[in-house]
């Protein structure tokens, strides 16, 4: 799993989520996350959903390495080209506000964060992950990877389980500040189905 370095992009990454806490009460948050969380339903039933891209987690590599060279104009277009394979990745349009940001666009920036932090509210909103009953619902292990990152955790080790019928990916976690270590779940259904009927035979 390609892992974002912390560096520039968790530096840049800090500092929007410090302006977005810091600038109070928003009234849209709720409905903009509300209106996220059907998009990416909607997404995940559609024709162009791929929860496995690896198109996708290869430009968000070669992003990370660009944004790390200080090579902004050139990790936003590569996100862009991300985003045609993946349009609702998180961790890509955390790159591309970040890339954004570092140029000096700092409107385009905050309307890129907002867009993945209204994402990440709708991942939030549907429970606290610390049981099977109150996992998170994703669409894509890179939510999960969002997710952690945005809360500012490590993710220690990872294992797959089911339970009443569904599958969740249980990961292992520790506080960077604190040291505090738990586990999450995550409910993958989504897109184990998807990759369930990749392998279903053909139909005559």
């Amino acid at each position: 799993m390609t892992k974002l370095r912390i560096s520039l992009v968790g530096l840049i990454t800090a500092v929007l989520l410090t302006r977005l806490f810091a600038a109070g009460p928003d009234a849209g948050r709720a409905e903009r996350a509300k209106k996220a969380g059907e998009e990416r339903l909607q997404y995940a039933a559609s024709p162009e959903y791929d929860p496995y891209n690896t198109d996708a987690r290869d430009s968000l590599k070669r992003s990370n390495d660009l944004l790390e060279k200080k090579d902004f104009a050139g990790a936003i277009e590569e996100t862009k080209k991300g985003l045609t394979k993946d349009r609702l990745n998180i961790r890509l349009l955390m790159l591309q506000a970040a890339a954004y940001r570092a140029q000096g666009d700092t409107a385009k920036a905050d309307e890129v964060r907002k867009r993945w932090f209204s994402l990440i509210d709708s991942i939030l909103g549907n429970g606290d992950g610390r049981s099977f009953e109150t996992a998170f619902q994703v669409i894509s292990v890179d939510e999960e990877y969002a997710l952690t990152s945005v809360m500012g955790l490590e993710v220690t080790g990872q294992a797959l389980v089911e339970n009443n019928g569904s599958e969740f990916d249980e990961l292992h976690v520790k506080n960077a500040k604190t040291g505090d270590a738990f586990d999450l779940y995550f409910n993958v259904d989504l897109p184990k189905r998807w990759l369930a009927k990749q392998f279903a035979p053909a139909k005559n």
